[in-house]
């Protein structure tokens, strides 16, 4: 399960080094972001969330991971991309490095599923 580990641990990192880095500079460190202080505050609540999302994708990444938790955590993901093309069907597009982002969260299922077949036929 060694792919699978390796993407769950890219996966937790990931998610809690840019959680850190909301919760550390607001709406300063996302690309188009502008806001107020009620903005701002949203955001870094949000930044605490999502670190803690990252450390639940470590603590499925153990020696034998927890697939189960794994495709729960991607589910999330897919409906936070979801989530996103609610707000171009209803505001309009935002900055494009949320296109970056809807990729990422719409592919994470796929690839959780890939590599656990993956890594079930190797292993």
């Amino acid at each position: 399960m060694a792919a699978l580990n390796g993407f769950g641990r890219l996966m937790g990192w990931s998610c809690i080094a840019i959680g850190g880095m909301q919760i550390l500079g607001g709406v300063r460190v996302e690309p188009g972001m502008e806001g107020d202080a009620t903005v701002d505050s949203h955001l870094r609540f949000m930044g605490a969330i999502f670190a803690g999302y990252g450390l639940n994708w470590l603590a499925s990444s153990r020696e034998e991971p927890d697939l189960g938790r794994m495709r729960l955590l991607a589910g999330l993901m897919a409906v936070g991309g979801a989530s996103r093309l609610a707000t171009r069907a209803s505001i309009g597009r935002p900055h494009r490095f949320h296109d970056l982002l809807l990729g990422i969260e719409v592919a994470a299922p796929a690839v959780v599923e890939v590599l656990a077949r993956r890594d079930a036929r190797a292993g």
